[in-house]
């Protein structure tokens, strides 16, 4: 409570206020910046709240106050908005929140004084930013730290949209309440008071569960490559695969979000085995860096270990890291190196 009362006291304190998440967002990265943003804009209108997002997501355009989410450089946002408080949801630090700019958003934020939040769920283990306020409440999504912050303890008012936006988050995270949940019943009291304002889940699950005939030619080729063995089971895609993706202009956004469906849909129960991971060449990410996405069933592995020690991060379920190579047979062996070390 503490801690949120010191966010709440910066809240009244400033004029300016920025709200970004992390690069690559998914559904509750880019609710929770919502849900935060609408629901300060609509408590504070005498305010400049600026909702940032480097990268833009897929599908996700239907959520009250989306159009006015800024997309594109986080440095260039925060220069142009010259906010006085800075917050950063379900990230712990200020490289997840921007591409090549790290260093210089940290500096920026503290040569001009900027106080700083972050807001996250995800395992404190890793690199994680000091910053003035730090909120993390062992939640299951970070959409359910921000609901609860905002109305529960903060009181404030709840703005047109917040619903469905708190939902999408919510359901998101939780794998649709699948995953073990130490706030479960938080987390239910909460989806039950928002099915009650009408929000539907079964919409909810149909809007995050829209693919294209890309997404499906990317989920064939990581289901082509699929090799296991009695531990854990791993896939790819081809470097040949996504050089021709990008030749051909399709979107590496796309690209990324049928990863992210193969990993949650697949990786955690490929002929019984409950753990594993993929790789792929991300261009978004930089050249000749690799994503690699660790999924396990819970309490079968922490793979967030694993993840931290390539330098990622995240659940004890789902995480996953940043990879340099030269190949994606390299980067293959680097995860592998990591998981005999874990």
């Amino acid at each position: 409570m503490q801690e949120i009362d010191k966010f709440g006291k910066l809240v009244e304190g400033s004029r300016k206020i920025l709200i970004t998440s992390h690069i690559s967002p998914d559904p509750d990265a880019l609710s929770s910046v919502l849900l935060l943003g609408t629901t300060l804009k609509h408590n504070y209108p005498g305010n400049t709240i600026v909702m940032a997002l480097e990268e833009e997501p897929e599908g996700l355009d239907f959520l009250v106050g989306y159009s006015d989410i800024k997309f594109g450089s986080l440095l260039q946002t925060l220069k142009s908005a010259k906010s006085d408080l800075f917050v950063m949801l379900d990230a712990p630090n200020y490289e997840r929140c921007t591409r090549n700019d790290g260093y210089q958003l940290r500096q920026y934020l503290t040569q001009h004084s900027v106080k700083t939040v972050i807001i996250d769920h995800h395992e404190p283990v890793g690199k994680k930013d000091e910053t003035d306020v730090y909120i993390h409440q062992t939640s299951i999504a970070t959409a359910q730290d921000v609901y609860e912050v905002c109305f529960k303890h903060l009181g404030l008012k709840k703005p047109p949209g917040y619903a469905e936006t708190a939902m999408l988050g919510i359901y998101s995270d939780s794998g649709g309440f699948i995953y073990d949940n130490p706030r479960h019943r938080d987390t239910f009291k909460i989806v039950s008071d928002l099915i009650d304002s009408g929000v539907s889940l079964e919409a909810i699950k149909n809007r995050l569960e829209r693919y294209s005939p890309d997404h499906l030619k990317a989920l064939a080729e990581f289901a082509a490559n699929v090799s296991h063995n009695k531990e854990y089971s791993q896939s790819f895609l081809s470097d040949g695969f996504v050089n021709r993706w990008v030749e051909n202009g399709k979107s590496l956004v796309a690209l990324n979000t049928a990863a992210g469906f193969f990993c949650n849909t697949y990786l955690r129960n490929i002929d019984g085995i409950k753990w594993g991971f993929i790789v792929y060449l991300n261009p978004l990410a930089g050249e000749g860096t690799y994503s690699a996405s660790l999924r396990s069933e819970s309490d079968v592995k922490d793979v967030s270990a694993i993840a931290n020690s390539l330098g990622g991060g995240g659940h004890k379920p789902a995480a996953g890291a940043k990879i340099e190579a030269k190949s994606v047979e390299e980067a293959i062996q680097k995860v592998q190196q990591a998981i005999r070390g874990s």
